[in-house]
């Protein structure tokens, strides 16, 4: 795609277009603001302003967020990288607060295998500005948050930020929002009754998560739903609510999915340093950082045949697992079963392994945390009734993804490492594996690692990939669900002729995927077609 001209951004900004949001800021030199695309306010003259491609670049800059457009988190933005490059996975890192503390740009190099020259190059030829700056503009966001959505000492807010010193804090976050966090806080609790802070309870937080849209809260909602284990995961309407496993301790969070414009999220944390992880994580499992706009485009140009569902189903996103070993413990449980079956056995191992979340933590019927895919695994014996073959694939190929999982980056091969140091997309067209979870691998190198395993075979290595690491460009090809999907729309008629009809959806075949686990759903529902679970699946034995 040709980059855009500054003029062809100042018609955006004239029009203003929401469809740009994201892909570059509009800094005012008059103002020593900097707004979104869709900003409301009066357009500023095409002399008095100049563009950039990150909020980060934009503070970095001397300009400070604009009050009526919130430019502070922009989703779809270089921020978000979906084809994994090394810009797009440092940021993802530091958005988990890896320069947080102690952490330093050289640990950050480190952890990506790259020279800190490399990193730099990296990050200001996608986003326009160094490490550093993207640290302190996420510590900032994570402060604004906790400022208007908590009662917590501006002193506490400070620390669990990320910043080093109250006085850090206040200079950052008067520099970038104009006014001290104490005004901001009274602004935002006029006409509020406060409520006093107890130190002593959990962490309660409100937040509002940017997003592009359009957005299909409602198939997100209907997918977890369908895999919800009582106590641990709860859907009403479409108001999702989960507990989660978070570095400091157990958290439960709640998302209303069907909420207008950026969507409303509570979070109930153990330890409040989990608040940046905990946003970070509800943003993975919702796919919040998709391009909708694009993926749909490319999508229907590429697959015709898919374009009445992506006009009845915008924004589809990837439903995500809290990690890459949950992922594969849903995955071989429900080999050859049906869903339903599978989360039976889910919620056996929950009820034999599982353990009661604090009271305080209890939300909307959620009271337990999600069992530990490496003790369900080994107490396999105890709640798995199914063949000894997969019982035993459960013990040894979770607790050995759960290890590749911790990895730290650099640990993959030669050829990998150089090719991370390059910093772009890879020679075989292949993506990095996003968010938290074997982010240091490829997911081509993760997807040979999974296929290696006795009893891991390609559709259970895909589907992990999918939903583990939200891989963008993955097909478990051998679904019988999509294979009956595709069959009613006339894209194929047998497996093979399945893998070469998405082969053009490329780079967004996962996202054709959940469209035609939709479709399949749909059509059961209807009756249209036979009650098959959208992850059936032919027996996995080895594959090298």
């Amino acid at each position: 795609m040709t980059p855009m001209t500054d003029d062809e951004r100042y018609a955006a900004i004239r029009a203003r277009d929401p469809r740009f949001d994201g892909m570059f800021f509009t800094c005012v030199r008059s103002t020593g603001i900097f707004c979104r695309p869709s900003c409301p306010a009066r357009t500023p003259r095409r002399d008095g302003v100049e563009f950039v491609p990150s909020a980060a670049a934009a503070v970095a800059g001397g300009f400070r967020a604009c009050k009526r457009c919130g430019p502070m988190a922009p989703p779809g933005s270089p921020d978000d990288d979906p084809s994994g490059s090394l810009a797009g996975r440092a940021l993802r890192l530091i958005d988990d607060g890896l320069l947080d503390e102690d952490g330093t740009v050289p640990d950050l190099a480190a952890r990506l295998a790259v020279s800190e020259r490399t990193l730099h190059r990296a990050l200001v030829g996608v986003t326009g500005a160094g490490a550093l700056a993207h640290a302190r503009m996420r510590r900032a966001r994570r402060a604004h948050e906790l400022v208007v959505g908590s009662t917590l000492p501006l002193a506490r807010i400070a620390h669990a930020s990320g910043f080093r010193s109250e006085r850090q804090f206040h200079e950052t976050f008067s520099q970038i929002f104009g006014h001290a966090p104490s005004v901001v806080r009274e602004r935002a609790r006029q006409g509020q009754s406060a409520e006093p802070h107890d130190p002593e309870a959990v962490s309660v937080l409100t937040a509002r998560l940017a997003l592009r849209r359009p957005f299909d809260g409602a198939g997100l909602a209907a997918w977890f739903a369908h895999r919800a284990v009582p106590g641990v995961e709860d859907v009403t309407g479409l108001v999702w609510t989960r507990a989660v496993r978070l570095p400091h301790g157990p958290g439960v969070l709640q998302v209303d999915l069907g909420a207008d414009g950026p969507l409303p999220v509570t979070l109930r944390l153990a330890d409040l340093r989990d608040h940046a992880p905990a946003i970070s994580l509800v943003r993975r499992l919702l796919d919040l950082d998709a391009d909708p706009i694009g993926i749909d485009d490319g999508l229907a140009a590429a697959l015709p045949r898919l374009a009445p569902m992506l006009s009845a189903r915008p924004g589809v996103r990837l439903p995500g697992t809290s990690s890459l070993p949950e992922a594969l413990l849903w995955a071989i449980t429900g080999q050859q079963i049906a869903t339903s079956r599978a989360r039976e056995l889910i919620i056996a191992a929950t009820d034999l392994l599982g353990a009661e979340l604090p009271a305080a933590l209890h939300l909307a019927g959620v009271h337990r945390a999600p069992v530990d895919p490496v003790l369900a695994a080994k107490e396999a014996d105890q709640w798995f009734r199914g063949p000894r073959a997969r019982r035993d694939t459960l013990r040894h190929a979770v607790a050995h993804v759960a290890g590749i999982d911790a990895a730290p980056a650099g640990e993959g091969s030669r050829e990998d490492r150089g090719r991370r140091a390059d910093g772009g997309a890879r020679a075989d067209g292949g993506s990095w594996a996003d968010g938290g979870f074997g982010s240091a691998q490829p997911v081509a190198e993760l997807r040979r690692q999974l296929l290696s395993l006795r009893g891991i075979g390609p559709w259970t290595a895909d589907y992990v990939l999918l939903r583990g690491v939200r891989a963008v460009d993955v097909l478990p090809a051998r679904d019988a669900a999509l294979l009956s999907a595709a069959r009613d729309l006339g894209l194929a008629e047998d497996h093979p002729g399945l893998l070469r009809a998405l082969e053009v959806a490329s780079p967004w075949r996962s996202y054709a995927a959940l469209h035609l686990w939709h479709h399949q759903a749909a059509l059961r529902t209807t009756g249209h077609a036979p009650q098959k679970s959208a992850h059936t699946t032919p027996s996995e034995g080895h594959s090298s």
